[in-house]
């Protein structure tokens, strides 16, 4: 065979081969196929749970070849939220949320196989949670393919002191959409309940410079059902501070719950 038709004929082997290996390289990201309506699935708008007990996250993993792995993340959502799925078409919007336990946190990666795998990641709500945690869930297929969904864990709370906040410079904090921006040498007039099964011991409301850690303001609240103090904002303040509440009831059970505010 002449060399140069060899050499052109290896070339196009080579290409053919090439192209027939692009063409069977596995692109399609795995997906949550729990069936629609389960109610502990991240499909879920939200997952209800009770501080104290325990919660099992069924789910459902596909993919047109073979998966991989599924990793969990449950994390507190104060002060920001995520895109709904893969679409990016909508967040979960809260208003106001006072969380507490925001410490508490669950990281937890399974390995799985086959082109279905159910998942049950069982988990332990703590007393001190309270409010809304981040669901996320990213599941892998076996050519590194990825997919995330996320919903949110709304944990309630009756082991401990509750606040409930009413009016906050004369706005119904659960149409806030992010932090507040309070002004300088203003004045802020809060208003709210707190309450517990037991009855509170006492409660206190502090603002705080986060960049320095210093109590700026402070009152103890002499009413509990409900309560309308003013809170002043020294004059030199300027940049992230939080508004902190903290309550002890009749039992001995305390907690502390707020909210950041950005002042100008």
């Amino acid at each position: 065979m002449n060399r140069t038709i060899f050499f052109q004929a290896v070339a196009c082997l080579g290409l053919a081969v090439a192209l027939v290996s692009c063409q069977e390289t596995d692109t399609e990201a795995p997906t949550v196929c729990t069936q629609l309506g389960a109610m502990n699935s991240v499909l879920a708008d939200e997952i209800e749970a009770e501080a104290g007990d325990h919660i099992d996250l069924e789910d459902v993993f596909c993919d047109n070849e073979a998966l991989s792995q599924v990793r969990y993340d449950i994390h507190n959502g104060e002060g920001h939220a995520h895109d709904e799925g893969d679409e990016g078409e909508d967040e979960h919007e809260h208003g106001l949320v006072l969380h507490s336990g925001t410490g508490w946190a669950v990281l937890e990666t399974f390995d799985i196989d086959g082109t279905e795998a159910a998942v049950d990641l069982h988990v332990d709500v703590p007393l001190t949670a309270r409010g809304v945690w981040h669901l996320i869930v990213d599941v892998v297929d076996a050519e590194g393919n990825a997919a995330t969904y996320n919903t949110d864990l709304h944990v309630e709370n009756s082991h401990m002191p509750e606040f409930t906040l009413t009016s906050v410079g004369g706005e119904d904090p659960s149409t806030w959409h992010g932090e507040p921006t309070w002004a300088a040498n203003s004045s802020v007039v809060v208003e709210g309940s707190v309450t517990d099964s037991d009855g509170i011991a006492s409660a206190e409301l502090e603002l705080i410079d986060e960049a320095t850690e210093t109590v700026v303001w402070s009152t103890e609240l002499a009413e509990f059902d409900a309560f309308s103090e003013t809170v002043v904002v020294p004059e030199n303040a300027s940049g992230e501070f939080h508004f902190e509440m903290k309550a002890t009831c009749n039992a001995g059970v305390s907690m502390e719950t707020g909210f950041h505010v950005e002042v100008e």
